[in-house]
């Protein structure tokens, strides 16, 4: 029994577990989903909780992370410094910030959701799920507030600006003096690539270097990465389509986790006199927050890529010499705000911290706890402020139609997403929606200066200017986190775009034909050819013949790399050859300037460093090479790469083969060890692609060559028969390690295979059933 619930809830399970909700009403229906999210992912939903509000120590202890597993990032720190960390971004406060401005009908759905996660709390204390009772706690409340700081915490998830910034803060530093070796490392995206739509002195570099150290590593503790993410989505429109109707592809690219990050469902709510519409939509949802985020309505489908549109900036700021709470804007010294954080340990110690504010927002400098210096970094982010990106999500649920569509995302605050659309009039669409700085046209990505106008923002990108596409001529669109307009765009957008080669292949695969079946759309998504790792070989091939040619050993490796088509398939040995190569080159190229610690930094968000990297190697005079040539660089780095694989794969290099070298574990967050990684984990598998292809297959060069990023979710929708429509995670429905639903997703989706949704009642008559009922009927 549900107290709150009006009426029944039916719940039918169909194949692989996934809900069918029929509800009387949309208040009953949202019950019902924070019920069954609870029912199936309490402890991901939990722990997601924890890690955004900054409560590890709360159950884990202020014991060391475990940073030989993870990350050398983690090295010296504690699940304290973890949580700390977390509030000084201050995704929490954001949270309770955007609460306040929510109108009174989303807060009630807000507080029917949470209504439905306690209900299943209050009912089950004494058959939690496994991990609340290995590690010995009871969930608190669902509250609200939590639904949001799960949504600003994917806001950070999937922006790339702060530890972007930090690595170049810290580089210029390494080479002051060096200014064109410096400017070769920034992050660029090339003129004439695909589009979607037509040194400063360093503030306390000891302080820059521990504050990157530690957040580059403190993500991937929870799954949660913080770099190396991308996407895919693209939409055709009917005459470009085999079904006679539009197709719309998606596949977001995130941290390979078990329980996966979404979770499958159709909810449906009858209409009322109140409401004649009612509410009805299928697709991936979310533990821990309402509706569904990827998926479709009886009209309208959506899919979404991070646009990696550069949301925060680090402004320098000038500090008192005798008060440290006073800091310089112009010719005046303002008193920063400050909030108390108390952090508690289990076992009843805690630890009292403070964090500060200037105008630009909190001061990350003061997390390392360094005595008081002059100048400070303070982390100025659009999720700080106020926004009603869950208004978004309902509104988007919806909508009928592309204005409807269009007037749901001026509501989406952070972060900025690619939006693509199809409805069954056989409409297609791309929007860009969320809040974008508008710069100064020279804003750098190093730290600027923060008592100074110059470089403060003028508001934000008005929400009417941003690109949008309605029905191209040429028949589809497509995303792939690359730059979104070109150069001729009235408004600066700093160039943290990802590289080109996914954008570039998907294009070239959707201009090959003139009609593209849905089979053909999920070979798209499967596509493991590395444009990257071919254009590299192009760009030094000629440097590579002359080191062949009097060597036996290098001639056979560079026959292999010059012969090979780039597909990146396990049973390649080229692919394995170039991967081990390219990482040898980019290690051989940085360590000698940069230092162990700063070039793994740097390559931490590879994909941000390969279009700098490319530059660089496609120039033999450019300053990189100044203390030893090209050539020698690229012998060097072939050697090391044919003796590192000799030693892992002992084989001849014809049996080399990348799946026995590029391998996926879909890891739980308890599962590291040796005691629970057996039982909560799965794999290591071998896996196909890599951080440049179409089927990413993304890996940290501080951990090569363990995939870590990939498609969470495959996602093809035909707006001509919803029910030939299909979806597959990573994974399974289900948070129990025990159940087959846990990972029985998870062999299909490495085959590239998928499962079908159902769409009518009648379907499912032979399917088990849950019946949440009103507390009344007792």
């Amino acid at each position: 029994m549900i107290p709150g619930l009006r009426e029944q809830v039916k719940v039918l399970w169909g194949p692989c577990r996934v809900p069918h909700v029929f509800a009387q009403n949309e208040r009953d229906l949202l019950v019902a989903q924070g019920y069954l999210h609870a029912r199936e992912r309490l402890w991901q939903m939990d722990f997601n909780r924890r890690f955004f509000c900054g409560q590890l120590a709360e159950v884990f202890g202020e014991r060391s992370l475990p940073w030989r597993g993870l990350s050398i990032h983690f090295r010296d720190k504690t699940i304290a410094d973890l949580d700390f960390f977390v509030r000084l971004i201050g995704i929490r406060r954001s949270a309770r910030a955007s609460l306040a401005i929510l109108p009174e009908a989303f807060m009630d759905r807000l507080e029917a959701y949470s209504q439905g996660v306690n209900r299943y709390i209050e009912t089950h204390l004494k058959s939690l799920p496994l991990e609340f009772r290995l590690l010995r706690y009871q969930p608190e409340p669902w509250r609200p507030e939590d639904i949001l700081t799960l949504g600003k915490g994917f806001a950070l998830q999937l922006s790339t600006s702060l530890p972007t910034r930090l690595a170049m803060s810290a580089i210029s530093t390494r080479l002051r003096g060096q200014e064109a070796k410096l400017k070769a490392l920034f992050p660029i995206y090339p003129d004439g690539e695909p589009t979607i739509a037509r040194h400063v002195p360093d503030p306390g570099s000891q302080a820059v270097r521990e504050i990157l150290r530690f957040l580059n590593g403190t993500f991937q503790a929870s799954g949660w990465g913080a770099g190396g993410q991308g996407s895919n989505n693209w939409v055709v429109a009917p005459f470009r389509s085999a079904t006679g109707a539009a197709i719309l592809c998606n596949d977001p690219h995130l941290r390979m986790t078990l329980p996966p990050v979404w979770y499958l469902m159709h909810l449906k709510a009858a209409g009322d006199a109140a409401d004649p519409q009612g509410f009805e939509s299928w697709g991936a949802s979310v533990p821990g927050l309402p509706f569904i985020q990827l998926g479709h309505n009886r009209r309208i489908a959506w899919g979404v890529t991070a646009a990696l549109c550069d949301d925060a900036d680090l402004y320098r700021e000038k500090i008192h010499p005798v008060e440290p709470d006073l800091y310089r804007v112009g010719a005046e010294w303002k008193k920063m705000g400050r909030e108390k954080e108390t952090i508690r340990i289990r076992g009843g110690k805690k630890i009292e911290k403070s964090v500060r504010f200037t105008r630009h927002g909190p001061l990350l400098s003061d997390f390392t706890g360094a005595p008081a210096s002059q100048e400070a970094l303070a982390f100025r982010w659009t999720a700080h402020e106020a926004s009603a990106e869950f208004r978004a999500v309902y509104e988007v649920n919806r909508a009928r139609d592309w204005g409807e569509f269009l007037s749901s995302l001026s509501h989406q605050g952070a972060p900025t997403l690619n939006y693509v659309y199809a409805d069954v009039e056989g409409n297609i669409g791309y929007a860009l929606a969320g809040r974008i700085p508008a710069r100064p046209a020279s804003s750098p990505v190093l730290p600027v200066p923060g008592w100074t106008e110059e470089f403060e923002w003028r508001g934000y990108i008005p929400f009417s200017d941003p690109p949008r596409l309605y029905n191209p001529p040429e028949g589809f669109i497509a995303t792939a986190n690359n730059r979104i307009v070109d150069r001729s765009y009235p408004y600066h957008l700093p160039d943290l775009f990802e590289p080109p080669y996914r954008i570039r292949r998907i294009r070239e695969l959707l201009s090959a034909k003139e009609k593209f079946s849905l089979y053909e759309m999920a070979r798209i998504q499967n596509d493991v050819v590395s444009l990257h790792a071919l254009d590299t070989i192009a760009a030094i091939q000629r440097d590579l013949r002359e080191i062949a040619r009097d060597r036996p050993p290098l001639r056979q490796a560079v026959e292999m790399l010059t012969a090979w088509d780039g597909a990146c398939s396990t049973d390649s040995p080229a692919a394995a050859l170039f991967h081990a190569f390219y990482h040898c080159l980019a290690g051989n190229l940085l360590e000698p300037e940069l230092g162990p610690d700063l070039a793994i930094a740097y390559t931490e968000i590879f994909n941000h460093c390969l279009a700098p990297l490319d530059r660089i190697l496609r120039d033999p005079v450019s300053p990189w090479f100044a203390r030893a040539p090209r050539k020698a660089l690229l012998e060097k780095s072939l050697l090391a790469a044919l003796s590192d694989l000799t030693r892992r794969l002992r084989s001849p290099m014809e049996e080399w083969r990348w799946g026995r070298l590029h391998s996926m574990t879909l890891r739980h967050p308890l599962g590291l060890g040796s005691l629970l990684g057996p039982i909560l984990s799965r794999g290591p598998f071998p896996s196909p692609g890599d951080g440049a292809t179409v089927n990413t297959g993304f890996f940290n060069h501080s951990h090569p060559y363990e995939h870590v990023v990939g498609a969470s979710l495959r996602m093809v929708l035909d707006l001509d028969r919803w029910d030939h429509s299909t979806f597959i995670v990573a994974g399974g429905q289900s948070g129990d390690p025990f159940s087959p639903h846990y990972d029985d997703q998870a062999e299909p989706w490495r085959r590239g295979n998928a499962i079908q949704l159902y769409y009518e009642e009648k379907a499912m008559k032979d399917w088990p059933v849950l019946l949440l009922a009103p507390r009344s009927a007792e």
